[in-house]
């Protein structure tokens, strides 16, 4: 079987396990079938399939070439460096005047999104 195969099968996995078990602790948190320690324990279980997913893309990228090792790596830093840089500068604007909190749940989303756009346009750079 294919590295890329290989990723998508076990990525796709993930992802399916992560929604339904994201679904699941959110009701049963939602229907006050839980609370307290249990309810924090049970917003945590979506972890779970997050960091197998993460082992899936850890695998993947030990699979590549050098070359899209580089393109990967290059991309991550910009991903990472631009959702920190922007997090930075939100707090520092949270503290001087009235804007909306974010939740920490959207770092990681914005981090892989232009982690995603830095590829294609890394890619793309490359081919030209």
């Amino acid at each position: 079987m294919s590295a890329n195969r290989r990723y998508l099968i076990h990525f796709g996995t993930a992802m399916l396990a992560y929604v339904l078990v994201l679904f699941g602790s959110v009701a049963a948190i939602e229907n006050g079938e839980l609370s307290g320690w249990s309810a924090g324990l049970a917003s945590l279980t979506p972890l779970v399939p997050a960091l197998y997913a993460l082992h899936a893309f850890i695998a993947r990228f030990h699979a590549l070439d050098e070359f899209q090792r580089r393109i990967a790596t290059e991309a991550l830093l910009w991903g990472a460096g631009t959702v920190g840089f922007a997090t930075f500068g939100y707090g520092f604007l949270e503290g001087a005047v009235d804007v909306p909190r974010i939740s920490f749940t959207w770092v990681l989303p914005a981090i892989i999104g232009v982690f995603g756009l830095a590829q294609c346009l890394l890619y793309w750079r490359a081919g030209r």
